[in-house]
């Protein structure tokens, strides 16, 4: 009888230690590193125009003006996590005034875009410069800027005119996408051989002049 009894202990205690070893394998874990595209944000985004404009905004002593210009293409390349390159092609021809409706409206883009006889000079003058382009040459990781996460270094071009331009951008990347937006930025249009009604190069102008600086903001949205 003692030694059913020690038989059964000794079944007893092997079915225990099979079941705890099967448990053991049942719970092992693949440790090995899982892959995913989508958080791999590496490569080249190419900008989609009807998601990505540019705002501008002009001041003079007696108001201001304000409207927008759309983007026609471009692409924005990510290495690690970071912007490292990209062009964003700017259709000059579409400039738009929002402040202004009917025969004001009409008047201010047609003189922006050089359309009046005579007057093709005095801002972009569309017909000869159709384009305009930022280059982004390189760009830097922001910690804890409440304006961007990012500072976007570039070559801003307008009238066949390149100068330095740089800002901040908050970007989001991931699952294929990515997003930028700039808060506002100042650029001289002087820089830029559109002298029309600046102090810098009219006298006597009293309150008839234009601010040399514009403001613009970019919103690029682009997929991978």
């Amino acid at each position: 009888m003692k030694n059913l009894f020690l038989l059964c202990v000794l079944f007893f205690g092997l079915m225990i230690t099979s079941c705890k070893e099967k448990a053991k394998v049942d719970v092992t874990v693949d440790e090995t590193p899982a892959t995913d595209d989508a958080t791999n944000t590496s490569g080249t985004y190419v900008i989609d125009p009807a998601s990505s404009q540019v705002n501008w905004k002009g001041f003079k002593p007696t108001g201001t003006h304000n409207g927008i210009v759309p983007i026609s293409s471009g692409t924005i390349t990510v290495a690690d996590g970071n912007i490292t390159g990209g062009t964003i092609e700017i259709d000059m021809n579409g400039i738009t005034v929002l402040d202004q409706q009917g025969d004001s409206k009409m008047k201010l883009e047609a003189h922006l875009k050089g359309k009046d006889p005579g007057k093709e000079e005095d801002f972009f003058n569309v017909d000869k410069y159709p384009k305009a382009t930022y280059v982004v040459n390189s760009a830097s990781v922001l910690n804890n800027d409440p304006d961007g996460t990012h500072m976007i270094n570039g070559t801003l071009t307008i009238k066949d005119i390149s100068k330095p331009v740089n800002f901040k951008a908050r970007v989001n990347m991931g699952d294929g996408k990515l997003s930028a937006t700039t808060p506002e930025f100042p650029v001289d249009r002087t820089e830029y051989d559109i002298k029309f009604k600046s102090q810098k190069f009219f006298n006597n102008l009293r309150d008839d002049f234009i601010n040399d600086e514009f403001k613009l903001q970019i919103t690029v949205n682009a997929n991978k």
